[in-house]
């Protein structure tokens, strides 16, 4: 289980799961809007992508916030699950990051990669590596590829595939490191500096997510709201300068 950020109010509790940064910080700012609104915001925070979902099915927290569509979509695929998506939040970078490779065309024959170790993520990094000219797909398997889609690597790369809260632990492991934002931003890591970063992409737009039982609530539908205010708005452009945009 995660850890709870809470201030204890007296209006109606709702427990929504998340990422610490910056889905957990975003929560707490529209927490004053929320009580004013008679809703008591608890904030579960997660350190990994694994919980969320499971937690939200399971009925522990009402919602959770750290999740993309096709993330979404994989886990309700392969748990036969319907949770719904509510409201598109917020867009983050997705980078790959080297501390040894200076630039693309520097990358070294038999290079080791540490990918992502989900499908849905795995597959945004194998298009990646594809769109940039380092190995090609299978061209039936553009949509969701893994690993046994490459049909040509003419610099053998070589892959790992890495719980995503680990890979900023291993950049000094591996020749290319794929990043998402939430986690390069936690560790102070600056993806200006990556060799590429997928920016702004909003087929990768953060989501609010509930329950079929009760994304329609009003606690929920007074979260949505909150969290798609042009206070929110103002709050992200001042809090991650830029590498962080709405989506909404």
């Amino acid at each position: 289980m995660g850890t709870i950020r809470s201030i204890r109010g007296t209006g109606r509790v709702l427990r929504v799961g998340a990422t610490p940064v910056p889905h957990a910080e975003i929560l707490d700012h529209v927490r004053p809007a929320l009580a004013r609104a008679g809703i008591d915001l608890h904030v579960e925070v997660f350190d990994t992508f694994d919980e969320p979902n499971h937690q939200l099915v399971a009925g522990t927290i009402d919602a959770n916030f750290f999740q993309y569509l096709p993330f979404l979509e994989e886990f309700n695929s392969s748990s036969a699950q319907h949770l719904v998506p509510v409201a598109p939040v917020h867009i983050e970078p997705f980078a790959l990051y080297s501390e040894s490779v200076a630039t693309l065309g520097a990358v070294p024959h038999y290079a080791q990669v540490a990918l992502p170790g989900d499908p849905a993520n795995v597959g945004r990094a194998m298009r990646i590596l594809h769109d940039l000219g380092l190995l090609t797909l299978r061209a039936g398997e553009l949509s969701a590829p893994g690993v046994d889609a490459v049909i040509d690597n003419p610099k053998q790369l070589l892959f790992k595939e890495i719980a995503s809260a680990h890979l900023a632990d291993v950049l000094a492991d591996f020749d290319l490191v794929f990043l998402f934002g939430n986690y390069a931003m936690d560790r102070q890591i600056d993806l200006r500096s990556a060799l590429y970063c997928d920016h702004a992409n909003r087929d990768y737009a953060e989501y609010l997510v509930a329950r079929q039982d009760n994304h329609q609530s009003e606690p929920i539908r007074l979260l949505a709201t909150a969290l798609q205010s042009e206070s929110v708005r103002s709050f992200i452009a001042r809090s991650y300068g830029g590498l962080v945009v709405p989506a909404f």
